[in-house]
């Protein structure tokens, strides 16, 4: 009975195995199938994986290593150094920045990053981060070699910011035979009118080639020397007509004898000769004038100057002239007094031998290296019997330089201000009370290395006994060098505010200077 049963359990499932093969055949595929899906997976998951962890490592690496590289102030300053070298002053400048702001920096290449940033900064104009990297490069000399050349481009920055005294002391002991020292002394003389100092450096100095930069410097500075220390003969001509129909001509001669210097007297003397005619549409008038002119240095600080002699118009003879004295102790200060004696220049004044002294007392200073402001009070006594109080007020922004161009712009502010105690009409302009102001822009562009343009434009109000009207003005100047190392000065100018002779609404002049000097 059990055999039999076992037999019959036995049989179904022995005959089923046999007779489907299909079932067998789809179980083996299956689990095949499976495990080959496992393993693909598995293997495209690592490979994956180790994919990922290989680009993120190298990711990592590379900001590792750009981290690294910028925090290296040797890879800045190799950086700054190129770019330099491909003429890409400001890309040097952002490099070598970036060295000098790491804190754990050495001495010598903190110097290297510092004269770079002084060089890159100087390039690009932006005189004031020069000024503080030459400082800085100062602090980290390692010789006296160092720290001279350091020094140096320091004056090259003082004297872009019209520092010129400081960049004299800067350089003066040790200028002699070297030539960058020696271009930036030449351009603090010829500022502080202490030509006669060159002398000693220009003996010394070895001329560099005449191709580029330092070359030219060299040349037109040692020109400008030699200019100023040698005798000169000028001529100047001059024309002005306004809108009342007064013409003014001027014609003039003059000669300077070579300056000389005896202790700390440096001094400069000369003669000049003029005439000016003055007419309107119904007569004409003539004035002569012979002076004597003087320039004199005591010292570093104090300068006079004088321009005295006699004058005479028909049977008229009367003394002319001025005299001025200049106390200038630091680049950023200075005061000023002086007299002034002359014909009020209008034919009518002249008619009635009107003449008028004026004193003054001024001061320059500088609140920022850019600004410069001007204040001047004066008092003019006419021989009328009127006695004028009045003021005048410049304030001066410096130039800009223009990125990748040879012009630079600035701006200033004029005011004006004065009252008559005896008001008067058509013989001068002598309203009871007047004042002014204007605001403009300054221009300059250096045609070449040796002709420079000048422009302005202003405009703002004037105020004639409580009259107001708008008022312009508007000038070009050009200066330049001629052959045999002669200068040329031309102005020519419109404006509608007062002159000496007239103003008010609808009045205008205009004007034309040009004045000729030769060395001798």
């Amino acid at each position: 009975m059990g055999g039999l049963l076992l037999s019959l359990l036995l049989v179904p499932a022995a005959h089923a195995r046999a007779s489907d093969p299909t079932i067998d055949s789809t179980i083996d595929s299956t689990i095949d199938s499976t495990i080959d899906s496992t393993i693909d997976s598995t293997i495209d998951s690592t490979i994956d994986s180790a994919i990922d962890s290989a680009i993120d490592s190298a990711i990592d690496s590379a900001i590792d290593s750009a981290i690294d590289s910028a925090s290296d102030p040797a890879s800045n300053i190799r950086e700054g150094r190129a770019a330099l070298a491909d003429n890409l002053p400001a890309q040097a400048r952002e490099r070598f920045a970036a060295a000098l702001a790491q804190p754990d920096i050495s001495r010598e290449d903190r110097y290297a990053a510092a004269m770079g940033l002084g060089q890159s900064a100087l390039w690009l104009g932006d005189y004031p981060t020069a000024t503080t990297a030459f400082r800085t490069a100062r602090e980290a000399a390692g010789d006296a070699t160092a720290q001279q050349a350091a020094d140096t481009g320091l004056a090259q920055a003082l004297n872009a910011q019209d520092y010129p005294r400081a960049a004299y002391a800067l350089v003066a002991p040790y200028a002699q035979g070297q030539t960058k020292p020696t271009v930036e002394l030449l351009r603090a003389v010829q500022s502080l009118g202490w030509q006669d100092r060159s002398t000693p450096y220009l003996d010394a100095a070895l001329p560099p080639l005449p191709q580029g930069y330092l070359g030219t410097q060299y040349r037109l500075l040692k020109d400008d020397m030699q200019f100023a220390l040698a005798p000169q003969l000028e001529g100047n001509f001059g024309y002005s007509h306004d809108s009342d129909g007064l013409d003014t001509w001027h014609v003039g001669a003059a000669y300077r004898f070579a300056p000389f210097s005896r202790g700390d007297w440096t001094q400069r003397w000369g003669v000049a000769a003029s005439t000016t005619r003055v007419e309107d549409r119904k007569q004409s008038r003539r004035l002569d004038d012979l002076s004597l002119l003087g320039q004199l240095r005591i010292g570093d600080n104090h300068s006079i100057d004088l321009n005295l002699g006699p004058g005479r118009s028909g049977r008229w003879h009367y003394l002319q002239g001025m005299a001025r004295w200049t106390l200038q102790p630091s680049d950023s200060f200075g005061l000023s007094a002086g007299a002034e004696r002359a014909p009020v220049p209008t034919d009518t004044a002249v008619a009635n031998h009107l003449i008028y002294n004026l004193y003054s007392v001024g001061a320059n200073f500088r609140p920022a290296a850019r600004w410069y402001v001007l204040p001047t009070y004066y008092r003019q006594n006419f021989n009328d019997g009127n006695h004028r109080d009045g003021g005048s007020l410049r304030v001066l922004l410096s130039p800009y330089d223009v990125a990748d161009t040879r012009a630079a712009i600035g701006g200033e502010f004029s005011a004006r201000i004065f009252h008559s105690d005896r008001p008067s009409h058509g013989v001068y302009f002598n309203p009871a009370h007047y004042r002014t102001a204007q605001f403009g822009l300054v221009g300059v562009y250096s045609l070449s290395p040796e002709w420079k343009l000048r422009a302005v434009a202003s405009a703002g109000r004037q105020v004639v006994n409580g009259a107001g009207a708008g008022v312009y003005t508007v000038g070009l100047s050009l200066e330049g060098r001629l052959p045999g190392n002669g200068r040329l000065e031309l102005q020519l100018g419109r404006s509608s505010a007062a002159s000496a002779s007239n103003g008010g609404s609808g009045y205008w002049n205009n004007s034309m200077n040009l004045v000729v000097r030769y060395p001798l």
